[in-house]
């Protein structure tokens, strides 16, 4: 029999996917509202739109920023933990570790919000490129620049809501 090890750390993909499940609605209403407001289609249409391209990234794009973001962590630390002796350690810890958290027990509480955001950061520009071609198809009828430019502004207002209510998250998480 094989012992279960407690100290393996936190996949952040987990948590990640089901924090990206419940801000789908938000984000999707946030982006629909901005796209309405810089193309002509109407809300019905957004929503339809941008929820079918936001439901590929967050079933493509999340994990996929994910294994980019171990993939920077097993190269970057080698795997091995960076302590939490000091600021800049802490810091390095849940930026450069954030897809797969060291085991800093009394530390997790706020590490895992805090690892969360970080991972907005790669999320961010894969599902920007999701959005982008996904929208593009179906929109023929738009005018290309526009829609880009109208998906790059929905994108960077439901990460900005996004990116505050982890900060916000992890800061009630502070000791």
């Amino acid at each position: 029999m094989t012992p279960i090890l407690a100290d393996i750390g936190v996949p952040m993909i987990f948590p990640q996917a089901i924090l990206m499940g419940l801000a789908f609605v938000p984000v999707v209403l946030i982006e629909s509202f901005i796209v309405c407001k810089r193309m002509p289609l109407t809300l019905p249409r957004a929503l339809k739109d941008v929820g079918l391209a936001n439901l590929f990234t967050t079933l493509l794009g999340v994990p996929l920023a994910w294994v980019l973001m171990f993939i920077l962590e097993l190269v970057s630390t080698g795997g091995t933990a960076l302590g939490m002796e000091s600021p800049i350690k802490m810091l390095a810890s849940v930026t450069l570790q954030a897809a797969w958290l060291i085991p800093y027990e009394r530390e997790l509480p706020w590490m895992i919000p805090a690892a969360a955001t970080v991972l907005l950061i790669p999320c961010f520009f894969i599902s920007l490129s999701i959005e982008r071609r996904i929208l593009v198809r179906r929109w023929p009828e738009q005018d290309r620049p526009v829609v880009l430019s109208a998906v790059f502004s929905a994108n960077i207002w439901s990460y900005l809501f996004l990116f505050i209510a982890g900060s916000l998250w992890t800061v009630s998480n502070l000791r």
